[in-house]
């Protein structure tokens, strides 16, 4: 049996998407946005939306764990990157 599962398959097919929908939907299923802040939906860790230059740090043994920036990538997303 695979390490991956179907959620993450399906995650990371949606990220490696040309479709600009197919990449946000990808994006929803690591993070979300509450009160100004970025969540992982794996750890629960969080950032502040004035932290977008600082790499997310997720708790311990976090499965998703990987240099991450996830604001910026939110904004290369939305085409709001300079």
């Amino acid at each position: 049996m695979s390490s991956i599962s179907v959620t993450d398959e399906i995650a990371a097919a949606l990220r490696a998407s040309m479709s600009p929908c197919d990449r946000i939907a990808g994006w929803t299923f690591r993070w979300s946005v509450q009160c100004g802040q970025i969540i992982c939906q794996q750890c629960r860790a969080s950032q502040l939306a004035s932290q977008p230059g600082e790499m997310f740090v997720h708790r311990a043994g976090c499965c998703a764990r990987r240099e991450d920036f996830p604001w910026r990538e939110l904004a290369a997303l939305l085409g709001a990157a300079p």
